[in-house]
């Protein structure tokens, strides 16, 4: 099956939509909260912030909530929060599977990878070389 569009959000876009689930705010303050949150992991460049903030509304995660002076402040909507708890679960999930792959991971996965007898010896491409075309 295909992936939907914006099915798993990268970091940036997680970030906007976990400032924007506290309620509304404008770009500024989703810059600010990215990189404080994250410890200035996270740091929302005014190209990057824009270009998401213009996707989302397009698909529906967000909406126009006003403008105040200069500003522009943006709205989650019930679509938008569905994407941030839906990837907010994912994450988790994935958090989840790496802890227990530390307490169970089955011991052909730890003693390395062990050569398939179907491999011959010499088969791959030495470095430098190119198939001819």
């Amino acid at each position: 099956m295909p992936k939907q569009a914006l099915e798993n959000l990268t970091e940036s876009m997680f970030y906007v939509l976990m400032a924007l689930a506290r309620g509304d705010a404008c770009g500024a303050e989703v810059t600010a909260f990215a990189e404080q949150i994250s410890g200035g992991a996270v740091r929302l460049g005014p190209a990057t912030l824009y270009t998401l903030l213009a996707r989302f509304e397009k698909e529906g995660f967000l909406t126009d909530a006003g403008t105040v002076g200069c500003k522009r402040y943006y709205r989650l909507t019930a679509a938008g929060k569905a994407a941030y708890e839906g990837e907010r679960a994912r994450l988790q999930r994935c958090l989840e599977d790496a802890a227990r792959a530390e307490l169970t991971a089955p011991a052909s996965l730890t003693k390395g990878v062990e050569r398939d007898a179907t491999v011959q010896q010499g088969s791959c491409l030495s470095p430098g070389s190119l198939p001819v075309l």
